[in-house]
């Protein structure tokens, strides 16, 4: 079976040079994303932890489709990108200042997610999120909030 995009591949992607494993460690909360297989709040929470060895355990709802809830851990790469054997690379596209925000997606577009701090947002925090997925090619009229 086909793997679905939601986003245009022609369109370039990045990821956050502003990525801190430590800054980044904790509890998120998914607030929106475009797959479908992650409603439900059984993957309502993800959580984050640099391991010693350069590794970053995530725990809970595991952002690549397919995986079951449990611990993956992922090698943390330069500029917020995180790989796990047999998994797709998941990258940090953005991380807010305050590091209470944060978007997540994969280049094949197969995998976005908008992540905050707990389940409160601003309205603008979230519009620039989005927007932030918008600017990455990602199709944001197919983005799901939870």
């Amino acid at each position: 079976m086909p793997q679905v995009s939601y986003r245009d591949s022609s369109v370039a992607i990045s990821s956050s040079t502003r990525f801190d494993p430590q800054r980044f460690a904790g509890t998120w909360t998914r607030l929106a994303s475009f797959n479908p297989e992650y409603d439900g709040a059984a993957c309502k929470e993800i959580r984050f932890t640099p391991m010693l060895d350069g590794r970053m355990a995530v725990a809970g709802c595991q952002p690549s489709p397919g995986r079951a809830a449990g611990t993956v851990l992922y090698t943390v790469a330069p500029f917020g990108r995180l790989e796990a054997e047999g998994a797709e690379p998941i990258w940090i596209l953005w991380v807010a200042e305050d590091f209470g925000t944060a978007v997540l997606g994969t280049p094949s577009g197969s995998f976005g997610w908008i992540l905050n701090r707990g389940d409160g947002i601003r309205p603008d925090r979230f519009r620039a999120a989005r927007e932030l997925l918008d600017f990455n090619g990602y199709d944001t009229a197919r983005l799901r909030r939870h």
